[in-house]
């Protein structure tokens, strides 16, 4: 069973990279938005292609990452913590009672 501070640790550093990762692809979309409205003035014109792969890829980091990292930490908390939940409960009445029958 995984320590209780270990699992805690772990969501806040899921947590924490998951807001960064969100400020990250807020940063690339108002830059990309700036560039493609016309706000700044046609400086970048030349790098709107660069912005749009660069808005893909982080789009691709943003959900991903943070995804596989939030499903590990469900596996830890359904491993560390087994037969809390309906799915994984063993059905020991109905098998006791299968077992009276039979006798």
């Amino acid at each position: 069973k995984a320590p209780f501070i270990y699992t805690h640790l772990l969501a806040c550093l899921v947590h924490f990279n998951t807001v960064i990762n969100s400020v990250s692809f807020g940063i690339i979309l108002g830059m990309t938005v700036q560039v493609a409205v016309g706000k700044d003035g046609g400086k970048f014109d030349l790098h709107f292609p660069h912005l749009v792969i660069s808005l893909f890829i982080q789009l691709c980091m943003s959900m991903v990452a943070p995804w596989m990292y939030l499903t590990v930490l469900e596996v830890c908390v359904c491993v560390g913590q087994p037969f809390t939940f309906l799915d994984t409960k063993i059905p020991s009445l109905h098998l006791i009672e299968n077992l009276e029958d039979d006798l």
